[in-house]
């Protein structure tokens, strides 16, 4: 019998299929357990394992509009699959039937008019502070029904996980950007990221596998699709498939060279956030709050990513002394709103991740509470997430 959704699942291989090696250029994730809850993940495909070419569905171009390079976070699964989160639902919905293409197809860049914020009773005029300054815990203006997917986005019990403390990380010299190189950098800094996040998750009782990490210079297969190195504007993607991280060194070299390490570091602790919010069930609320809302899906994917933004702003402090930026702030502040997002071209019904000033107030807001309460961005008004 065919797949619908064309996910290659293992029942439906030919007896003997046996995937090919992963392709040249490529770090292999590493092999934790599975993460499974009930019902199970129907459309996993086997850690550190690939597909044949062809046999993943590929969408859209693997580009966004704007000025700036972005970050990625294809979805991978069928509808209705939530890892199994169930909250509560206050009313059915035809609506919810609308937002099925979204999570089952489409992986980058979609165009829907801004409203505003559900959550937080409408929008707010309120101007962005200066990205050097921002200090504030966004508080939940509404009080959603108990149980709710609105109540997981904006009470989430990540918002009282805390900081990361001082975590002894020193950078590794990127050289000249090469595949190698990078390999070395991320590595080093991905157990930072593990070690650094891994008490923080215990302290509210969430006790996943590590995520995957896989550099590459040469075509990938994953769950969420095939990329090919420079084939967009994407530097790093999180595949919540086979929760694997993957950053294009070609890419990465282009937007940014070798010398510009920080931003490496903040891509690499946004897409660990992505990570972060698929274990806390964060990912999943969304995708349940949008089949009765998705009018919301545009300002919703912004809060998302500023909110891995945010998250890696936290990490950024647990690492400031050791890496060290110290004495690199104003470098660091000007890689936090100039390096990421979209622009003031890019039109309000393209904006998916936030202005490149939103994503700089998201990531300095992180780095300066330094705890992870200062990233409900489910929470915050709509003027501070555009």
């Amino acid at each position: 019998m065919s797949n619908p959704y064309d996910h290659n699942r293992p029942q439906d291989r030919p007896q003997g299929y046996r995937p090919p090696a992963p392709p040249p250029g490529v770090l292999p994730p590493p092999q934790p357990g599975q993460w499974q809850q009930q019902p199970p993940q129907q459309w996993q495909y086997p850690q550190g394992q690939y597909p044949q070419q062809g046999q993943y569905p590929q969408q859209g171009q693997y580009q966004q509009p704007g000025q700036y390079p972005q970050y990625q976070q294809p979805y991978y699964g069928g509808p209705n699959h939530f890892n199994g989160f169930q909250p509560q639902r206050r009313r059915p919905s035809a609506a919810r039937y609308i937002v099925l293409g979204i999570f089952a197809l489409a992986f980058i860049g979609v165009t829907l008019a801004v409203v505003g914020s559900v959550l937080t009773g409408g929008s707010d005029t309120t101007a962005i502070p200066e990205n050097s300054g921002p200090s504030i815990v966004p508080t939940a203006t509404t009080k959603p029904d108990k149980g709710t997917a609105e109540d997981y986005l904006v009470n989430s019990t990540l918002y009282s996980a805390g900081g990361l403390g001082e975590v002894d990380c020193p950078a590794e010299k990127l050289g000249d950007g090469s595949l190698a190189a990078q390999k070395v950098y991320y590595q080093k800094l991905f157990k930072c990221l593990n070690d650094a996040w891994r008490p923080a998750l215990n302290k509210i009782g969430v006790n996943k596998p590590d995520p995957g990490l896989v550099v590459f210079d040469k075509p990938v297969n994953t769950p969420c699709g095939a990329f090919k190195p420079l084939s967009g504007r994407v530097l790093a993607f999180y595949c919540y498939g086979n929760q694997v991280m993957y950053t294009d060194v070609l890419q990465m070299n282009k937007a940014f060279g070798p010398k510009e390490d920080l931003a490496y570091l903040m891509t690499i602790a946004h897409e660990y956030g992505h990570h972060i919010q698929g274990v806390t069930e964060l990912f999943y609320a969304r995708a349940y709050y949008l089949q009765d809302h998705p009018s919301q899906k545009l300002e919703s994917s912004r809060r998302n990513e500023v909110q891995a933004s945010c998250l890696g702003g936290v990490f950024s402090r647990a690492v400031e002394k050791s890496y060290p930026f110290s004495k690199r702030m104003k470098e660091f502040e000007f890689q936090a709103s100039h390096s990421f997002g979209e622009s003031e071209d890019t039109p309000a019904d393209e904006r998916t991740h936030g202005l490149a000033s939103t994503q700089g107030f998201w990531i300095m807001n992180g780095y300066n509470i330094g705890e992870t309460k200062a990233c409900n961005t489910f929470a915050a008004p709509a003027s501070l997430v555009k």
